[in-house]
């Protein structure tokens, strides 16, 4: 998820000010509850918190 947040960075210099890097689990999270299938290609921990 990472990977893919910087590869938006560096193709939207200007229009990617809102990705911050404190939401990538939680958007790896939303994109696994909406495409399961990718679930073998984005790696998740536990979370700490709720």
């Amino acid at each position: 998820m990472n990977a893919l947040f910087e590869a938006l960075r560096w193709r939207h210099p200007h229009g990617a000010k809102g990705l911050n890097n404190n939401y990538t689990a939680l958007y790896a999270r939303r994109l696994l509850a909406e495409h399961p299938q990718w679930a073998s290609v984005i790696e998740v921990r536990r979370r700490r918190s709720p």
